[in-house]
């Protein structure tokens, strides 16, 4: 039995050996051109088009994600996102930073994205839509989470998406569909969130495709992306990526959310990202104003009730007090739409909000959706976008 074990742990020995020294014959010519090379100080920006058409000549199509790449300080390959609507100066205006690249070309979004993370950026590609829909005949489909419904229909634009919860294993256009959904939704910021999952899985499936299939992606993109990095840059990044630690963490540029729902930045953001929200953590809520004069009467809404909650229920909430209009919604009225954790949920808010007798709706069960979606959507159509929430608070007048 010994001589059993030893056999398939020398087996194992061998493939790890095998598949680093494949490697290694791969990019054996970056690799030796790396040494004295500082890695840390290389920063590529990655821009995603909606050109509907070859990138090379989509100059001007719409910009619908940004985010920078680099090793960090740890040795990981950091991807840092910027979201699409976050707001700047430019000139003596502002706008959204997804303007930039549209109306005054790639210099002036490098500019605005390296005054938001205090990174030169060394280098930059732009991928459109079609591309990405070819981009998993190198990894195979990539596993997604779905974590509610997923409905939308644009006829002007022929995109219809139609996804039900669970897990689903997409590839092409099914998950260029997955990515783009922002309707009924957390918005832009929603988008991170899914952009991040498939980027996740993605790296995962290209590292057990092997390094061949690497070196076909690196071709693929070289001849299909408009890009500035040439084809031993991006064998150096495969190559740090694969000494390294062969991980990747995501973060994103400080913001917060301002009166009016726009995403104001305030920082370029952690190289070194806290590790996401164990199942151990608070809840994540949100809570809506649902009393039409509440400013008037008692001042600014959402400090008045993060203040609340904190010293009441002990956990750090969200809070604006942008008033939804929701048909079937009675203003004044509370309401309590859950999404996960309903048990936390419940007790928190009993806690919070002693003498309010909500409405509570179980969206899991199918319970009030049309109201819940009627919320998210007004909020999106004030320019708010609520990131993926535990539980939602429509907040009214106690003694419901």
């Amino acid at each position: 039995m010994k001589s059993v074990h030893f056999t398939l742990a020398t087996i194992s020995v061998l493939q790890v050996f095998l598949f680093f020294f494949l490697v290694f014959l791969v990019f054996r010519d970056a690799y030796g051109s790396m040494t004295g090379r500082d890695l840390a100080g290389e920063t590529v920006l990655i821009v995603g088009i909606d050109s509907g058409g070859n990138s090379k000549a989509a100059v001007g199509g719409r910009t619908d994600y940004i985010s920078i790449v680099y090793f960090g300080s740890s040795g990981k390959l950091l991807l840092k996102s910027i979201p699409r609507d976050t707001v700047i100066s430019y000139g003596s205006e502002k706008r959204k930073i997804n303007s930039l690249y549209n109306s005054f070309g790639m210099e002036a979004l490098i500019k605005g994205v390296e005054e938001l993370t205090e990174r030169e950026i060394t280098g930059w590609v732009v991928v459109d839509f079609s591309t990405v829909t070819e981009l998993t005949r190198f990894t195979g489909p990539i596993r997604v989470e779905v974590n509610s419904l997923m409905h939308h229909d644009d006829f002007q634009q022929g995109l219809h998406i139609h996804f039900e919860p669970g897990i689903h294993f997409l590839e092409g256009e099914d998950l260029l569909k997955f990515l783009r959904y922002r309707q009924a939704d957390s918005g832009d910021l929603g988008r991170i969130e899914r952009q991040r999952q498939v980027v996740e899985q993605f790296l995962k499936n290209l590292v057990n495709a092997g390094p061949s299939k690497i070196i076909e992606m690196i071709d693929f993109l070289l001849e299909k992306t408009d890009i500035s990095i040439d084809k031993k840059s991006l064998t150096d990044f495969a190559v740090g990526f694969f000494t390294g630690p062969r991980s990747v963490s995501f973060a994103q540029i400080d913001y917060y959310i301002d009166g009016e729902g726009r995403i104001i930045p305030t920082g370029p953001g952690s190289d070194d990202p806290e590790p996401t929200r164990g199942a151990s953590s608070s809840p994540k809520i949100l809570v809506v104003n649902n009393i039409p004069d509440y400013s008037t009467r008692f001042g600014d809404f959402a400090e008045t009730i993060k203040a609340q909650w904190s010293a009441q229920a002990g956990v750090k909430i969200d809070a604006t007090g942008l008033v939804p209009e929701i048909n079937g919604i009675e203003k004044r009225g509370t309401y309590l739409f859950i999404n996960t954790r309903a048990t936390e949920i419940r007790e928190l808010f009993s806690k919070a909000h002693v003498y309010h007798r909500p409405i509570v709706m179980v969206t899991s069960s199918f319970g009030g959706l049309d109201y819940y979606y009627g919320l998210i959507d007004s909020l999106s159509e004030n320019r708010f976008y609520p990131s993926n929430y535990d539980a939602y608070v429509l907040l009214g007048v106690g003694g419901n």
